[in-house]
């Protein structure tokens, strides 16, 4: 389910092709990552939606990783547009700002970035909205706990998702102690483990790492100290089947080819899209081993009453 927010103004990795579409405007797509593909979260999905947009369309696909300057990202968008490049992903919310600095110089190319407010005639956002998942995670989460402690890590504090957790988790018992700390970086996995290693010591039982560079080292970490834990960007229940209780997912892997296409076929708006909880590309990941069969079932129908009415439960 889209909501369509349209605010219009009226050492690199190449995934190669054979040839272009002769019927299309796509020729190249270039990708620019704040970290790396090996992260297991949001670089491997920038990564993984090349390779879908490489298949799909039977063009070259440019990424670079440890995009984390301005300079690096100029350099790398002059690169690739001497290279036929005339679409640009930036992998993150910062590379709006950028975008909007250097898009007048490259009028042929369209740019997509994630998760911010920034916009141009050649510059569309694409908002994953992860409240939703976040709140249905949180109910989880409450129904889990034994000690009535829940703890949050998340990557900045403004994190829909992470918001979304607190309430879900409220909406099933206010009493329930919930624990908020922000890292302030997405990849920072020592200060996550430290927070991590706090919360143990308060007696947290489930906890929620919310940031691509750290929530598989903390999710690890409650492998081995019995707790539970939710995954973040993929489903991470592969991760440890019996730690992990769900994932709050996005599918960026599969909006990539969807948001080539509609470059392709000239139908990409410039301004912000914004995409909502739909089960499609924002969803709750499998349910883990220690999620009993009754409460997997009453969940989904929670879910289920909300994407039929809009309507989260209080």
């Amino acid at each position: 389910m889209y909501k369509w927010l349209f605010l219009i103004i009226i050492t690199p990795t190449i995934l190669t092709s054979c040839g272009y579409f002769d019927d299309g405007q796509l020729n190249n797509v270039g990708i620019l990552l704040e970290g790396t593909i090996h992260d297991e979260t949001w670089g491997r999905g920038g990564y993984l939606g090349g390779l879908n947009i490489k298949d799909e369309q039977n063009v070259s696909v440019l990424i670079r990783e440890n995009i984390d300057t301005n300079r690096k990202a100029e350099e790398a968008v002059q690169d690739f547009a001497r290279q036929g490049v005339n679409l640009v992903f930036g992998h993150g919310s910062n590379f709006g700002r950028v975008f909007d600095q250097i898009n007048e110089y490259h009028s042929d190319v369209h740019f997509i970035y994630f998760n911010g407010q920034i916009f141009d005639r050649n510059i569309t956002s694409v908002n994953f909205d992860g409240y939703d998942m976040g709140f249905f995670s949180g109910m989880l989460a409450a129904e889990m706990t034994e000690t009535e402690h829940i703890g949050i890590i998340s990557a900045f504090h403004h994190q829909d998702e992470a918001q979304g957790f607190y309430e879900g988790v409220q909406s099933v018992d206010p009493s329930i102690n919930t624990t908020i700390n922000s890292v302030n970086s997405w990849y920072d996995q020592q200060r996550a483990i430290m927070f991590f290693e706090q919360m143990i010591e308060e007696d947290v039982d489930v906890v929620y790492p919310a940031g691509d560079g750290f929530n598989v080292p903390v999710i690890r970490l409650a492998e081995q100290y019995d707790l539970y834990a939710v995954g973040y960007i993929h489903d991470q229940y592969e991760v440890a089947p019996e730690t992990v209780i769900t994932s709050t997912v996005h599918e960026v892997e599969g909006i990539y080819p969807e948001l080539a296409q509609m470059f392709d076929d000239d139908m990409l708006p410039s301004g912000i899209m914004n995409i909502t909880f739909d089960e499609e590309y924002i969803y709750l990941g499998e349910y883990g081993d220690a999620v009993s069969t009754h409460l997997a079932a009453h969940l989904d129908e929670v879910i289920e009453e909300f994407l039929e009415t809009g309507q989260l439960p209080h």
